[in-house]
């Protein structure tokens, strides 16, 4: 649900400013109206460093990832103990520093040697030779110019001088133009090849020392991510630093007075009137007066958390003052889900995987692993009761025994995508009923559903030739008339008139929303015809193919594994074109919910581990302390 929010407004003693804030700072509740960015002074300043010390931080982590892994060696005598190590950590500034020249000194270390290794297999088809002795022989008039010229082009005659061939490849060779000085200089040479300054064997080893203070300098990066922890700490302090000087300028200095205008949570208004009362503070609180401008803030039960890094990845937040979709969006993505995947084989590998990461990856959030749960689940119980298991033409009994008889027949399953679609957008005008519930607009949301169900049957009718019932008839004219006499007050219809002019297109629309659930059968069933194509192909390689039966079983192999995992890949871009799209746009729509939102985020403290949030709260979770599930 989404938390009624009350605005809040803090008046404190200006000389009490940065003592106001701190408390403010402890408190974690007050979401700041209007944050300014101050892009010079001290917050400039600040910044700076902190953009300096996060990307030492991403340095670092690539170098944790990059070391070795394996047993440390136990501890040689006179090692200083953890307590010791910890007081002996260097100031989180002075590994920024460090971290900053080393990262630059490893950049330019590859540099040199990319340049090098590029001057050494250009001089490599030339041989081992000194460029010195070349320059001296140019002090006694002989000239050398070396050229890689394709083998296809002929050499042309240059007088006072002669081309020696040293190597020849299919596509190109290495010669060399020696002669007169002033000969060789005046010949127009093809394909010419600078003269080094060093010798190819010099080149070598300077590529090997380039190569060993690479070693070096990873070696050194390595041992300074143990400081990462404290890297992030400071990270985590300057950020909130950083955070209170926005806050302080956007508080409004009048007299002797600063003054701070925000949002809270309904339920937390309480302990802002302590704070004021305890230190003295002037508090007025008031209901929003502008809904775009209040945040929006979520608490969800426990069971349906783990839709809440689905929205996070979408980047979206419903505007405050209106519903939150939370549990429809999950029940229905789950089984669209299902769906569209179809296959209970691939749900079974997307659980494993599941498991996998999350006994293995300590930063896989908790609400994620339960999401991918989920969905892995859904799937293999809707491909066991469709009879999909990897695309198989004929399953095995052991896999047959869950298999419904009715959702293997086409068009069985194009009326169920129908019936779901249906099912979904009725839940949205019944909650829109029930909202306005003590409003003529709830009649209106009736006609809806009753229009909604015509279009079912007429998408039946067209799609699958079924009869059209006479009870939607019925249906139509009922709800078409309460559309028309109550889903604009009679005191808003001569300014709102255009709505009902624009009716029959969104009757239409209705039916077309309808219809666009036919999506769900047939990604679906293009998921289950190129897994069996792909089977199909690696049966004619291994059992009828013309190589023999070994390499035929590999090849055979080779195909299922790349064709069923590309399969994976269209089916997951499939979940999140479709799935997503019939919730965020079709159920939506309907619902009327605007995705225009902006996230509740208190002036606090950053949360425990992790990267450091600039004290900000996550929008989706709970100010009561509640913990993932």
């Amino acid at each position: 649900m989404i938390v009624p929010m009350k605005e809040v407004t803090i008046v404190a003693p200006r000389s009490d400013q940065n003592e106001t804030l701190k408390r403010l700072l402890d408190a974690g509740v007050v979401h700041v109206a209007e944050t300014k960015a101050p892009q010079d002074g001290p917050a400039g300043e600040l910044r700076h460093r902190i953009d300096v010390a996060r990307h030492a931080a991403s340095v670092l982590d690539h170098a944790r990832d990059d070391a070795p892994r394996g047993p440390r060696e136990p501890p040689r005598a006179g090692t200083p103990t953890a307590p010791e190590a910890a007081r002996r950590h260097p100031p989180a500034a002075e590994v920024v520093a460090e971290v900053e020249r080393l990262a630059a000194q490893l950049d330019d270390l590859h540099a040199t040697r990319t340049e090098l290794a590029h001057d050494l297999e250009r001089l490599e088809p030339f041989g081992a030779f000194d460029p010195g002795a070349v320059r001296r022989l140019r002090d006694q008039g002989v000239g050398v110019r070396l050229a890689r010229p394709p083998v296809a082009r002929d050499l042309p005659d240059v007088e006072g001088a002669r081309w020696i061939t040293l190597r020849s490849d299919r596509s190109r060779r290495a010669v060399a133009l020696v002669g007169e000085l002033g000969a060789v200089d005046a010949a127009e040479v093809h394909g010419e090849v600078q003269l080094p300054s060093e010798a190819p064997q010099r080149l070598e080893e300077r590529i090997g020392e380039v190569t060993d203070a690479l070693e070096r300098t990873r070696a050194r990066l390595s041992a300074l991510a143990e400081e990462r922890s404290e890297l992030q700490r400071w990270l985590v302090r300057s950020e909130e630093a950083l955070r209170t000087e926005q806050v302080r300028a956007s508080m409004a200095n009048v007299g002797a007075v600063a003054v701070l205008r925000g949002f809270v949570p309904e339920d937390e208004v309480q302990r802002v009137r302590d704070l004021a009362v305890r230190h003295g503070w002037g508090v007025w609180t008031s209901d929003v007066a502008d809904p775009d401008e209040a945040p929006t803030l979520i608490r969800n039960p426990r069971w349906v958390r783990p839709i809440e890094p689905l929205f996070s990845f979408l980047g979206v937040v419903p505007a405050y003052g209106h519903v939150d979709v939370s549990v429809p969006f999950l029940v229905f993505f789950s089984l669209f889900f299902a769906m569209i995947v179809g296959d209970a084989g691939y749900g079974l590998v997307f659980l494993a995987l599941t498991e996998t990461f999350a006994r293995r990856s300590e930063r896989m959030p908790k609400r994620v692993i339960a999401l991918l749960r989920l969905l892995s689940v859904g799937t293999i119980v809707w491909g066991l009761a469709t009879g999909n298991v990897f695309g198989m033409a004929a399953l095995p009994s052991l896999l047959a025994w869950g298999r419904l008889d009715w959702l293997t027949v086409e068009r069985n399953v194009i009326g169920l995508s129908f019936a779901i679609g249906a099912v979904h957008l009725t839940v949205a005008h019944v909650w829109n009923a029930l909202r306005y519930l003590n409003s003529v607009r709830a009649l209106a949301e009736v006609g809806w559903v009753a229009t909604t169900w015509t279009m079912y049957f007429l998408a039946r009718q067209l799609v699958l030739g079924d009869p059209f019932p006479q009870a939607g008839w019925i249906a139509f004219a009922v709800g078409l008339t309460l559309i028309v006499l109550f889903s604009t007050p009679w005191k808003q219809l001569r300014r709102d008139w255009f709505q009902h002019a624009l009716l029959p297109l969104t009757l239409v629309n209705n039916f077309v929303d309808v219809v666009s659930y036919v999506r769900l059968f047939a990604v679906g069933a293009a998921t289950f015809a190129v897994a069996s194509a792909f089977n199909d192909l690696a049966g004619d390689i291994g059992l009828s193919g013309p190589v023999g039966n070994v390499i035929g079983g590999v090849l055979a192999a080779l195909v299922l594994f790349f064709g069923h995992t590309l399969n994976v890949l269209l089916a997951a871009m499939g979940v999140l074109v479709h799935g997503v799209r019939l919730n965020m746009l079709e159920f939506a729509g309907h619902m009327g919910v605007p995705w225009t939102g902006h996230p509740y985020r208190p002036f606090a403290h950053a949360g425990p581990g992790g990267r450091a949030t600039n004290g900000q709260a996550t929008n989706r979770q709970a100010t009561s302390g509640e913990g993932d599930p």
